[in-house]
């Protein structure tokens, strides 16, 4: 079982979240999930989510569409053992409307698709689909992983796909990465 791509440690997440740019978020006009192209292909028919079904999983089995017929997932937001793909969810870990409220507004429809489809950077996770339902569009500032022990990986994984893409953050997510980043020494 393959994971998340590993996040930046924890002090250069922390020099990454001080160069982040500090900005009120409004909704800016305009946003539709339709405008970040997602789950393209990426080799033979398998698309992102099927790539990251597998990345995440453990002893996935994948038809000839390469879609997962069984595996076994652990959701790290909430800790849950999941042993079927439509019970997982792959989420942004900076959502699609908050990269849109935070720079991806401005971005052309090739960048938001690398955006959207990004496995390479901590942006795409297997995750429980409840949990992700739970955390929507909102930020550090509004939600959490339920799963305090993740909060160290989350924190530097945000921090990093909002640097990697020079995205802005808002105070109130500003101050919730800090806290969040605090656990990494606990």
């Amino acid at each position: 079982m393959r994971e998340l791509p590993e996040p930046p440690d924890a002090v250069k997440a922390r020099e990454l979240l001080a160069d982040l740019v500090v900005a009120d978020e409004d909704d800016a006009p305009g946003y539709s999930w339709s405008k970040f192209p997602h789950w393209i292909t990426q080799y033979g028919t398998c698309d992102t989510r099927e790539v990251t079904l597998q990345r995440d999983s453990q002893d996935v089995v994948q038809d000839d569409q390469c879609r997962a017929e069984s595996g076994t997932w652990y959701s790290a937001y909430d800790g849950l053992t999941i042993d079927s793909a439509s019970r997982i969810d792959i989420d942004h870990i900076v959502p699609l409307k908050e990269a849109w409220r935070s720079g991806a507004s401005e971005w052309s429809t090739p960048e938001r698709r690398a955006f959207a489809n990004d496995l390479v950077h901590s942006q795409l996770i297997a995750v429980s689909y409840s949990s992700n339902r739970k955390k929507g569009d909102k930020d550090p500032g509004n939600w959490k992983p339920p799963l305090q022990s993740y909060w160290c990986t989350y924190s530097r994984a945000w921090i990093s796909v909002k640097a990697t893409y020079q995205l802005t953050a808002n105070p109130a997510e500003v101050n919730a990465l800090s806290e969040m980043l605090d656990t990494c020494n606990a």
